[in-house]
């Protein structure tokens, strides 16, 4: 990875200096703040990172998905009501994304086998423990 973008609540403050400074340190060409309709246009691989709460619910909606690459994949390790779950179904059957990675999902921990993102070739879960065993089966 050479180019780096993020996007961050909007109340914060910039921080080019640390930017750069992380860049750096990183050894990357680019690491700069966007907005939420750039970060889908561009992101090839798109970590969330987010916390939970009203404020954040469905961040990953029906219409960021449609602006993201064809070739993107979406990864959430935060919290599952980040990522719209029916969104995301449409998104990888519609192939508007390549792929997703959660290790979380909303509604868990009922989440069965038969859940339409358990079904979905191209999404991956990385699950641990008691979840694992449960879905293993």
């Amino acid at each position: 990875m050479t180019s780096c973008i993020y996007s961050s609540n909007p109340s914060s403050l910039a921080t080019p200096a640390r930017d750069q400074e992380l860049a750096k340190q990183y050894g990357l060409d680019t690491l700069r703040r966007v907005d939420l309709d750039e970060l889908a246009r561009e992101s090839d691989a798109l970590f969330v990172l987010a916390p939970g709460g009203l404020e954040t619910r469905h961040l990953i909606n029906e219409e960021f998905l449609k602006k993201m690459k064809r070739t993107s994949v979406l990864v959430n390790t935060s919290r599952g009501t980040l990522v719209d779950s029916d969104a995301l179904v449409k998104a990888l059957r519609e192939k508007w994304i390549w792929g997703a990675g959660l290790d979380v999902v909303e509604g868990e921990p009922m989440v069965t086998m038969d859940h339409p993102l358990v079904k979905e070739p191209r999404c991956v879960f990385v699950v641990l423990g008691y979840a694992y065993e449960r879905w293993s089966r």
